[in-house]
């Protein structure tokens, strides 16, 4: 791994974001419109009615998201470094491929006016930069791992010695700025759902 925050993070954020186009024109070319709309994960948590205001909207979207972080991102990064990549880094990636399924066929819980071809218009919606939060996560704990093993299907690990201590591993003001842009970009999609717009 590389030693600069911003060098890990744009190159996690580019993969994703080719995995997204990858995903994205596949899921517009061979997906029904709607075709995934309530059959993901995803759907069981958030909700196809808007809440009474933007601040309860977006409560509940900003919980789901640090809740998801946390999980999905940070304790993976904490539990195992896998080759030579932290186990934190693959969620964001299948975010990625997730929101361009759902970008391709239209199947949001909230449904667009009709499925969005693929372009640089999703960058005037929320999830790009939510899943962007991600990866700078990701990238800021990358070397927080107590454990080592050789590969993902592995069922050998080793205990990282010394053990990380996470206030020396973790890049505080990446984490920080990846907060900020994880509830910015919660606050938009709130607005968003609630508006209508």
């Amino acid at each position: 791994m590389h030693e600069r925050l911003i060098v890990r993070f744009v190159a996690l954020l580019g993969t994703g974001l080719i995995a997204l186009y990858a995903s994205w024109t596949l899921a517009y070319v061979v997906l029904p419109d709607g075709a995934l709309r309530g059959r993901t994960a995803t759907a069981a948590l958030a909700s196809s009615e808007a809440a009474g205001s933007v601040a309860l909207e977006f409560a509940r979207i900003a919980a789901i998201n640090l809740v998801a972080v946390i999980l999905f991102v940070v304790l993976p990064n904490r539990m195992l470094h896998v080759g030579a990549y932290p186990l934190g880094y693959l969620p964001p990636l299948l975010w990625f491929i997730h929101y361009g399924a759902l970008l391709g066929s239209n199947s949001f819980l909230i449904e667009m006016p009709g499925r969005l071809a693929p372009s640089l218009a999703v960058f005037s919606r929320s999830g790009p930069y939510e899943i962007a939060a991600y990866c700078l996560v990701a990238a800021s704990t990358h070397a927080i791992a107590v454990a080592r093993s050789p590969s993902l299907f592995s069922l050998r690990s080793e205990p990282v010695e010394p053990r990380p201590r996470l206030s020396e591993r973790v890049n505080s003001i990446g984490l920080a700025l990846a907060l900020v842009i994880l509830l910015a970009a919660c606050l938009w999609e709130a607005y968003r759902i609630v508006s209508g717009a």
